[in-house]
């Protein structure tokens, strides 16, 4: 099988980009999947659910500014309850990422930098999945360029999908001449919100084709396994929100 890019991607903040990359990367390890995440949010919340101490010197910032740079040597295993993961592994951010684009203004070629690095190490994985900063920058555009599917996450509010037709017209400008999937998927699903589960479900209509089956349920387990630093396979395996992210996992394989 060749390695699958997933970039996890929405230019609103809170719709649970980082949370999906954490859970979504834990559930195809279970499946015996060799993975790599990549945090592209200098806010790093994907980094601290899976390094307890994040070194300076290897993080994604650097990938950035050294053209030479081999991803492998930024690289970390997962850890998870002081255990460490060997076939899910992590490269961290900082908020020094944040730095990146004004170093990079300049630099020709600046969308295909991380798609040149990662050409170097795709065979390694099954999957890289891209967890993306909630602005639709230099970072996200690195990510979208590399990317063979894309994953956008909306929540059940009534301004979840602001933004969401320019979001898509710029994927489809990015990814010009490129083969790549395309999905949404509805996250932090709560049952009693009928008038706004309604809306939403009126405006994904035209999208239905590209919206994932499994929906994942706004659930407090998931809440509990970030503030534990756990993926919520790990922290409650029985709870609704894992029984969600296996469903995920299962279509992503079949489908992205």
């Amino acid at each position: 099988m060749s390695c699958k890019i997933l970039a996890v991607i929405n230019q609103k903040g809170g719709v649970g980009k980082s949370t999906i990359s954490v859970n979504l990367a834990y559930g195809l390890h279970l499946k015996k999947k060799k993975v790599l995440l990549i945090d592209l949010d200098p806010q790093c919340h994907s980094s601290c659910i899976y390094c307890p101490m994040i070194p300076a010197d290897k993080t994604i910032s650097a990938a950035f500014t050294n053209k030479k740079l081999n991803l492998r040597d930024i690289m970390l295993s997962a850890i998870v309850q002081e255990k460490t993961i060997d076939t899910l592994n992590i490269i961290p951010s900082n908020i020094k990422l944040a730095t990146v684009i004004e170093q990079i203004s300049g630099t020709l070629y600046r969308e295909k930098i991380l798609k040149n690095h990662i050409d170097k190490i795709i065979n390694d994985f099954d999957y890289i999945i891209l967890d993306c900063p909630p602005t639709l920058g230099i970072l996200a555009i690195n990510a979208i360029y590399c990317a063979t599917s894309i994953i956008v996450p909306t929540s059940f509010g009534k301004y979840s999908l602001d933004g969401m037709a320019d979001l898509l017209g710029a994927i489809k400008e990015i990814k010009e001449g490129q083969t790549y999937n395309f999905f949404v998927l509805k996250n932090l699903y709560e049952q009693r919100n009928t008038q706004t589960n309604k809306y939403i479900h009126e405006q994904l209509k035209s999208l239905s084709e590209n919206t994932f089956t499994t929906t994942i349920r706004k659930n407090e387990a998931i809440n509990q396994a970030q503030i534990t630093s756990l993926p919520i396979q790990v922290f409650n395996p029985s709870s609704k929100g894992a029984q969600d992210f296996n469903l995920l996992t299962e279509e992503v394989i079949h489908y992205a």
